[in-house]
């Protein structure tokens, strides 16, 4: 039954961290969740992006210029997930890899960023940290003050060519984070706090979105280093109704683990004694 909760990811690599901001936290335990393992990248450079799956930025405000080294590590097939942490000025895009040029149509959107939605289809909704819903990643209560889950959203128009919403605000057309792909790399691009959460961060761990950050980012490391879910299948989808139905979603859907996870699953077998369809689908792996 634990093994619900274990890694999805692609074959196991090295997932390179650069910060330009001190205020990020350790990104240890959301990349083991993806399947990998970390190391701290101190200079952007050919030498130190050799062998990395993955490199995760996040950078303040004008923290990061285009590097070529990164652009061609990237454009050769390693993965980038980047997160521009703080309101304001927003970050140059046509610096980073395949300079899109979404940064001229950036929306502060306070308070409509605190309503976040998992985009329809979007790749990072489930993988190895577990399944996002519409309300994991909001900030409770909504408002200006403290901080932020998402701090600008941009027109879906503005993307670059080809580019996967990955969450929007209320609006559909209102998209906070995204992927895209570079030659044989794939780049997920977030403006969000959710780095400040993690261990050591300066944000606190106890706002309502630091666990759906969590989330978020083993997904998205899960995603650019070439994690593909295939086809969703949900609890719906199975067929399951009413109480069986919010059974099934406690067991498969909502991210739960350990004594949680443990309590739920043996409420169904002693009910329908049988697995949730997420359960053996696991048992035979």
């Amino acid at each position: 039954a634990f093994g619900l909760a274990a890694p999805m990811s692609a074959m196991a690599g090295t997932v390179g961290y650069y910060k330009t901001c001190g205020a990020s936290g350790d990104i240890t335990g959301v990349v083991a969740a993806a399947g990998h393992t970390t190391v701290n990248v101190a200079t952007l450079d050919a030498a130190s992006l050799a062998g990395l799956s993955v490199l995760v930025i996040t950078v303040c405000p004008g923290g990061y210029g285009q590097d070529a080294d990164v652009d061609a590590a990237v454009a050769n097939g390693m993965g980038l997930v980047f997160e521009r942490l703080y309101s304001g000025t927003v970050q140059d895009s046509t610096q980073l890899p395949g300079a899109p040029t979404f940064s001229t149509s950036a929306v502060l959107g306070y308070p409509e960023t605190d309503d976040l939605e998992v985009a329809a289809g979007a790749p990072i909704g489930t993988g190895p940290g577990g399944t996002l819903t519409s309300t994991s990643l909001d900030r409770i209560p909504a408002g200006v003050g403290g901080y932020y889950n998402m701090v600008h959203w941009y027109p879906t128009a503005a993307l670059p060519l080809g580019a996967i919403p990955f969450l929007t605000t209320s609006n559909p057309d209102h998209v906070g984070a995204f992927g895209y792909t570079v030659g044989a790399g794939r780049v997920a691009y977030t403006d969000s706090q959710w780095t400040l959460q993690l261990p050591g961060g300066l944000g606190p761990d106890s706002e309502s979105f630091a666990e759906g950050g969590k989330i978020f980012l083993t997904n998205a490391i899960a995603w650019v280093a070439g994690y593909n879910p295939g086809p969703t299948t949900t609890c719906a989808s199975e067929g399951y109704t009413g109480t069986k139905l919010e059974w099934c979603k406690n067991i498969c859907e909502r991210g739960y683990t350990g004594s949680t996870l443990a309590m739920w699953i043996r409420r169904w077998t002693e009910r329908y004694r049988t697995l949730p369809y997420c359960a053996i689908e696991q048992a035979q792996q």
